[in-house]
């Protein structure tokens, strides 16, 4: 059976294909908007089972529908959002809806009323009983089953029971983003890109170059380990639960971090390895080194701790299958997918080269093939390499490893072409950058853009501008993408008006003198001489105006390296940049400020604060600005003023004062969330105007963290020191605002909730 997923949300596509793949659906696709849901079909040779966003773009779910339906008679819908669409009901004509989250649950209630089989298990037929109702299946055991709660980070609002059944109830009450598209009251006409007549039962595919990889199929997850003593319960501020692997030292586990709700793995050092000092030191050496990479292709570290004398530390965690996993299935791997494989591993062993990080030994289990997104890699970094590593060998296992795993197709041709060019490089000339900008040069090229897609792109960028303009508008009226026209002239106003700023680009670069006195941090008494410092935080606009300075001369960017900085080092941000690697191409951060003032479905602006700058970042863009960072009591002393205030405004706190994260939420209801101070995550450098200092500095009490010039030795990483940051940020729930006090593992670490502002010593 061909399944097509037709999502708009790639996490919840690939939740759902593991959910899918685990009911015995393996011929799977997946598909971000409606004209790639068409292609997918006209190359696979038609579609057995869609299930589709209701509010997808340019055509909206049902749209789809109806305009497949001629060709395809015999296709069975299945429609999901985590939206409202009581307004709709009428539209489903008997389709089952899943509410989102979906559960493995509904889901397969609805496949049964589809009559589509539980095919995960080879039972020998029943005889049949008289007809009753049935229950919803159970597909497989609770160990084997993917758990939503570890994959999703955006989890939808909490809904009733009924929500979560087949069909959904008129009186839901989430309500959809405004940038959903309203579906259309009558039928479709033709999709903007011509559907081919698929004959029903049709098994030949239409060739046509795919700029994106078709990754391998999702897999079941393996089942878990037998339960220890961890699954179950809570180690700090992470509730375990289940058991991924065991090794010698350390036991992996599947966890949510509960205070923000971020699914992570949790690597946790047994009780007897803690006991060996050097064991426990090279357990922190390894995370500290894995906290360095801040590849996008490679998984994250976000924190080390002990708690009651358990040490862990936490990283991502992908639900994708593995290249081992695919190996072991029996399975094979498109042309495209090899080449963006070798792509993958070139780009990230380049960037651990560069930046002068020990790894281990490339494995086909640290190869993660998520459907629909290039391939990534598990973090692979350590302290020191267990056995050195022959860089052209590697390669060569690499290619080895590629080869017979390709499927017998015309198109494979190319990959083993290039395969065997890079097996035949000279030893001097075999480097990972080279390799990747080969593997590159293969892949298969997008095909033009017809003016439909150019239309409806328009149409979802002036709906994101209008969506940051009127900025969490409670009446939004949806419009059919099919039914707008745009000018070139509306584009470019809309886009114009989005680069402004709420601040006057002057005000940015303000410093406030802060005069001599006295503190009290961490028990002592202290004087801090006079000094300036920043009004606001550093802004993203005031930050790409570094970037674009020293990026194009090496003279300038050695500069202002810090003497410690490892060669090479960029000052590019976490998220900053634009993922060109994928087909389409991902914008960053930065890219989705400035066009669309959006970013992971919230409103963020040129002057909201710049983020995921590691501690040498900030220092590069204080020394270019003329300035430094502020020291830890620096900072103290002009966010508490001369009455050492437990916040900005006073020693109550206010949780309507400052950007914090007492109302944070990762529902998408912009309603939720915001609540307390107007925000759901960053906010411009000078909002809310209340958190503001006695001395007239604003924003030390949320936003983001601050990175310090201060670092501390800390005694758990054996007396080493670490940066200071110091504040509270949007997704900080506590109430010690401008009494908090952080330090990273490493000076490498960056965060989407961590940024800086600069100082200066006064005249």
């Amino acid at each position: 059976m061909k399944t097509l997923i037709a999502l708009g949300d790639s996490d919840t596509s690939s939740t759902l294909a593991l959910s899918l793949t685990a009911l015995g659906k393996s011929d799977l696709g997946l598909a971000k908007n409606s004209d790639a849901a068409i292609e997918w079909i006209n190359t696979n040779g038609g579609c057995d089972l869609l299930i589709s966003e209701v509010y997808l773009t340019p055509l909206d779910g049902f749209s789809l529908r109806d305009a497949l339906l001629p060709y395809l008679p015999d296709l069975k819908v299945i429609f999901t959002s985590p939206h409202d669409i009581s307004p709709y009901m009428e539209r489903l004509a008997g389709a089952p809806f899943l509410s989102q989250p979906i559960t493995n649950e509904s889901l397969a209630q609805a496949l049964t009323e589809l009559g589509i089989a539980d095919e995960s298990q080879a039972a020998p037929p029943a005889p049949a009983p008289a007809p009753a109702p049935a229950p919803a299946p159970k597909p497989v055991a609770a160990a084997a089953q993917p758990r939503s709660a570890a994959v999703a980070p955006k989890p939808a609002a909490a809904q009733p029971a009924a929500a979560a059944a087949a069909k959904p109830q008129a009186t839901a009450t989430s309500k959809p983003q405004a940038a959903a598209a309203k579906p259309q009251a009558g039928v479709a006409a033709t999709p903007k890109v011509a559907m081919k007549s698929v004959a029903k039962g049709a098994a030949t595919p239409v060739a046509k170059a795919q700029a994106r990889p078709a990754a391998a199929p999702a897999l079941p997850p393996k089942p878990d380990l037998p339960p220890d003593e961890w699954v179950g319960k809570t180690l700090h501020h992470f509730t375990i639960e289940a058991r991924i692997r065991d090794m010698e030292t350390e036991t992996f586990y599947r966890a949510t971090q509960t205070n923000i709700g971020r699914p992570v793995m949790l690597r946790v050092l047994k009780p007897a390895a803690a006991a060996d000092p050097i064991t426990l030191e090279k357990f922190m050496a390894n995370a500290r080194a894995k906290a360095r990479v801040t590849h996008t292709l490679v998984t994250t570290v976000y924190e080390r701790g002990e708690h009651e004398g358990v040490h862990y530390y936490s990283n991502e965690i992908v639900a994708a299958p593995t290249l081992e996993d695919v190996i072991e299935n029996g399975r094979k791997i498109d042309a495209p997918t090899a080449l963006q494989i070798v792509k993958t591993v070139g780009e990230v062993f380049n960037f651990f080269d560069k930046e002068c990080i020990a790894r281990v030994a490339l494995l086909p289990r640290h190869i993660l093939l998520k459907p629909g997104s290039a391939p990534r890699l598990t973090n692979l970094a350590c302290d020191q390499a267990p056995t050195p590593i022959d860089r052209p060998e590697e390669i060569q296992n690499l290619i080895s490893l590629l080869r017979p795993l390709l499927a017998a197709d015309a198109s494979s041709a190319v990959a083993q072409t290039t395969l065997t060019e890079i097996q035949n490089l000279a030893p001097e000339k075999s480097t990972w950058a080279a390799i990747a900008d080969l593997a590159e040069s293969r892949m298969p090229k997008a095909a033009p853009v017809d003016a439909a897609k150019i239309q409806s792109q328009s149409i979802a960028r002036i709906r994101a501008v209008e969506d940051s303009k009127k900025n969490n508008r409670r009446n939004t009226i949806i419009y059919s993408a099919v039914s707008l026209t745009l000018t070139v002239a509306a584009c470019f106003f809309a886009w114009k008006s989005l680069t402004k700023t709420s601040i006057n680009v002057k005000d940015l670069g303000k410093m406030v003198e802060i005069p001599a006195g006295k503190i009290t941090i961490q028990g002592r008494r202290v004087k801090v001489p006079a000094f300036k410092i920043s009004k606001y935080e550093v802004s993203i606009i005031e930050y790409a105006a570094f970037l674009k300075d020293v990026s194009g001369s090496e003279e300038k960017a050695k500069a202002v390296a810090h003497p410690k900085q490892p060669p090479g080092k960029s000052h590019i941000p976490n998220g900053w940049a634009d993922m060109t690697q994928l087909s389409p191409p991902n914008p960053g951060y930065y890219s989705r400020a400035k066009k669309w003032g959006r970013y992971q479905e919230v409103p963020l602006s040129l002057d909201s604060p710049v983020f995921g700058v590691d501690w040498y970042d900030a220092y590069a863009y204080a020394k270019w600005k003329g300035q430094r960072l502020p020291t830890e009591q620096e900072w103290e002393r002009a966010a508490r003023g001369d009455k050492g205030l437990n916040h900005p405004w006073g020693n109550e706190f206010d949780n309507k004062l400052a950007n914090t994260g007492s109302d944070f939420s990762n529902n998408p209801d912009p309603k939720v969330g915001a609540q307390n101070d107007g925000f759901k995550r960053w906010s411009p450098v000078n909002k809310p105007k209340t958190d503001v200092s006695s001395f007239g500095v604003q924003g030390m009490a949320g936003n983001v963290f601050e990175w310090t010039d201060s670092w501390a030795e800390d005694a758990e990483r054996g007396g080493d020191k670490v940066p200071v940051y110091r504040g509270s940020s949007w997704k900080t729930p506590e109430e010690n605002t401008a009494l908090r006090r952080g330090t990273k593992l490493t000076e490498f670490q960056s965060d989407d909730a961590l940024g800086f502002r600069t100082a200066e010593d006064a005249n």
